[in-house]
């Protein structure tokens, strides 16, 4: 069968795009009830409250989960009194009860409020933010650049000699969202807190001091300042760059909290550094803490004695990419076992992504599930269970998709392992997608609930698929029922003629491993009429990019904007390369040091298999687009694929290895080496011959296609400066392209309509052959992000 070329029109019109507009995300989550259901526990206890949607708003319900008894969770008439709101739109975020009192966080308020059993509101204060809280009410905190305590309502500061790029318990200089705190008038504010753990019995402090002081301060222009003032504006922030010679470096001390005497912990060989995330007081009065070097290429365990500062190195383990989760934005896969002297540790040592014990006074560690299979997401602990997320242990399966199981602390590996969630499908732990979708789920932005009881015993499950949409389970996993809580009302986008995401499974260039994402078609799609291509791409090797549940398919990580722009007249595809995770250490480490880093080969051999059973899709028309790590894959593409990525549109890309943020390029590309294994520059112009072929730079003859570049002017990821050398060397190369700048824009603009419209109308224009309606405003809301990605 060969497919009609879709016939054309030579200009859209305003009616295109509010067609289009009509399945911007916003557009479309407003259209579904019930699409996520997070639980929030009550403390100790097998109950839990959650939002409900009901025709014309929502109710809070709470559940015996015991019991199966459902009633309301508090009064809603009373609580609409007290809050001037609708009973039916309550604006309620957070909810705790005292006594017969309720507690709640109110969307918009930084203060909680306080509402009676008679209805008597109370407003409470706004807590202190930037706190690390004791035992007993003790708080420590930062005051220029050294560390305070707050006992009794008493202060005292314990240090004297903290400075810039020099403080006690201060996050490093380099938080990728420096001048935008200065733009926000926040310059006042410390640095937030990181590295400080108090004692159980409050008497000492385990604190990290961050030194930056011989890292060189990077500039960033300011060219729209908030304050109005036209003259451009120099920020300097502390960064370590890609063979920079000096890193930051932790230092870490024991503070008697009633003398302020410090004990220094001993400096780790090998670049090893204790990390700021993960330290616990242990019941023997030591500290065990997770170490790592800059390079992300080891991690392990340590044991400090507080009273020496002796540390010894419990577990140590090496990988040229090492994380303990499989995605980076993810929780890391540890817990510290108090009871037990115990670390649940996460490795893929034995090939796959597992979890394993390691027993801190021995030294020794076993395996704790082993098989040809993933672990996701460690979630829940109890005396006797963990319980986590897997991928791929049913064959045939779509690998991606989570699935819910136990395992017995004690044992063999997999001993008592017991799946708790059966259903072919995605199975949300934890229950907030990844990502840019965003809306009031009834919990604040950025807070993880988990769906499991403190007993272990009960669990809240969101079932879907990209084609599925949800059903909410309250189950039983002792007695293996389950309840239906809730249920997806689709019936808004099915009204609108809404498309469900494809679910694919192909295979890479080798013809041999296999690759999974979606194909989000057009809502007036036709198999007989032929359909240009756009590739949504990533492909680094710290997320995933295609969805898993019915929620991130309509507007997941890196689906935002996607349905919007098929209904333009595209079908566009969403997947993940070998060389990405949540798979195989064998499939993530294909691409490792080969030239063809992000795989695009692959990609491309997939989106050809694919053609060959859809005739619909036009491979003499393909784009690609990409942000960030995606931004570089999509300029690989151009330069690596030119005969078949005609068209591509970069955003922010993470460009090349010399003058990039060091943690990022050797987590993706590896050390740098200068020759005779030397790490480091001597000159700042000495560039590094060991990662040449990875920089785009290297292959700017190549490019054939039509680019659009866009980067925002003060962006804290991808430099600005690197941008405009990489443009510097395309204009040397004698090459056409387009830029956009988005002004006083760091990192995340992608949801922005006017990004969005400039990235449908290039498509338009240079892979349809179509005109594109110029200035014309999208008048759709600008989306929101959970996570920065």
């Amino acid at each position: 069968m060969t497919a009609t070329p879709a016939p054309d029109r030579e200009e859209l019109t305003e009616e295109d795009y509010a067609y289009a507009a009509q399945t911007w995300p916003s557009a479309l989550l407003n259209r579904v009830t019930n699409a996520l259901i997070i639980p929030t526990w009550l403390p100790g206890e097998d109950r839990f409250w959650f939002r409900h949607e009901i025709a014309g708003g929502h109710e809070f319900v709470q559940v015996d989960a015991a019991t199966g008894e459902r009633r309301p969770a508090f009064d809603h008439a009373l609580v609409a009194r007290a809050v001037g709101a609708e009973a039916s739109a309550l604006p309620v975020e957070g909810l705790e009860y005292d006594g017969d009192a309720l507690i709640l966080c109110l969307t918009g308020r930084a203060g909680a409020v306080r509402i009676e059993a008679d209805g008597a509101r109370s407003d409470l204060p706004a807590p202190e933010t930037n706190l690390i809280h004791g035992p007993g009410g003790r708080v420590a905190f930062v005051r220029d650049h050294d560390l305070w305590v707050r006992i009794d309502g008493r202060e005292r500061r314990l240090t004297t000699d903290g400075e810039e790029h020099h403080g006690w318990a201060e996050a490093p200089d380099n938080d990728y969202d420096r001048v935008g705190r200065i733009g926000r008038d926040d310059a006042g504010l410390p640095q937030a807190m990181m590295g400080c753990f108090w004692s159980p019995d409050g008497d000492r402090l385990f604190v990290a001091r961050v030194d930056e002081r011989s890292i060189p301060p990077y500039p960033y222009l300011e060219s729209i300042r908030p304050d109005g003032d036209p003259v451009p504006r120099v920020h300097h922030i502390r960064r370590k760059l890609f063979g920079d010679p000096e890193e930051t470096r932790w230092e870490w001390y024991v503070l008697d909290v009633a003398t302020g005497a410090q004990t220094p912990v001993e400096e780790l060989p090998d670049g090893l550094q204790i990390q700021p995330y993960h330290c616990w007081w242990t019941p023997r009065g030591t500290v065990v803490g997770l170490v790592g070097t800059f390079a992300q290429d080891a991690a392990g365990v340590v044991e400090i004695d507080p009273a020496t500062g002796a540390a010894r190195i419990v577990h140590l383990e090496h990988d040229h990419m090492y994380r303990l989760n499989n995605i980076w934005f993810n929780d890391d896969n540890v817990r510290y076992l108090a009871d037990r002297h115990e670390l649940i540790w996460f490795s893929p040592s034995d090939g796959w992504p597992h979890l394993w014990v390691v027993d801190i006074a021995r030294g020794s560690v076993r395996q704790l599930t082993s098989g040809e299979w993933v672990v996701q997401d460690l979630l829940h602990v109890t005396d006797r269970h963990a319980f986590f997320t897997t991928g791929g242990v049913v064959p045939g399966r779509n690998p991606y998709h989570r699935s819910l199981y136990r395992v017995d602390l004690d044992g063999e590996a997999n001993a008592g392992l017991v799946c708790l969630t059966p259903e072919d499908a995605d199975h949300a732990f934890p229950a907030l997608p990844q990502g840019t979708v965003r809306r009031e789920w009834g919990v604040q932005p950025f807070e993880l609930r988990t769906c499991i009881a403190p007993s272990g015993r009960y669990v809240v499950d969101n079932v879907s698929r990209v084609d599925l949409p949800t059903v909410t389970l309250l189950r039983d996993v002792e007695a293996g029922t389950a309840t239906e809580l809730a249920r997806a009302d689709v019936s808004g986008l099915l009204e609108l003629g809404w498309r469900f995401p494809e679910q694919f499974r192909t295979t890479a260039a080798d013809g041999v491993t296999e690759m999974w994402g979606v194909i989000v078609k057009p809502r007036r799609f036709d198999e007989a009429v032929g359909w240009p291509v756009i590739e949504r791409i990533y492909g680094g090797h710290q997320v995933l990019t295609q969805p898993r549940s019915f929620l991130e398919g309509i507007s997941g990580s890196f689906m935002f904007g996607v349905h919007a722009m098929a209904d333009l007249g595209f079908v566009v595809v969403v997947m993940d390369g070998p060389g990405t995770p949540v798979r195989s250490r064998a499939f993530r480490d294909l691409t490792w040091d080969q030239d063809d880093r992000f795989g695009i080969a692959d990609h491309r051999a997939a989106i050809e298999r694919l053609g060959r059973d859809r005739p619909w899709m036009d491979l003499r028309r393909v784009g690609v687009n990409g942000h960030s790590s995606g931004g570089y894959a999509t300029l690989m593409c151009l330069l690596r694929e030119p005969d078949f990525y005609r068209v591509g549109v970069v955003s922010s890309p993470a460009l090349g290895a010399d003058g990039s943020q060091a943690w990022i390029t050797e987590a993706h590309f590896g050390r740098p080496d200068f020759g005779d294994g030397r790490r480091a520059r001597t000159t700042p112009s000495e560039r590094t011959p060991s990662h040449l072929r990875w920089d785009p730079a290297t292959y700017v003859d190549r490019l054939d296609g039509d680019l659009l570049i866009i980067g925002g002017d003060v962006d804290e990821e991808c430099e600005p400066a690197l941008l405009v050398q990489f443009l510097g060397r395309l204009v040397a190369a004698g090459k056409t392209f387009d830029l956009q700048i988005m002004p006083g824009e760091s990192h995340y603009y992608t949801t922005q309509p006017y990004y969005q419209k400039r990235l449908w109308d290039y498509f338009v224009e240079h892979v349809q052959g179509r005109v594109p309606l110029r200035h014309h405003r999208l008048e759709v809301e600008t989306g929101q992000r959970l996570w920065e990605t």
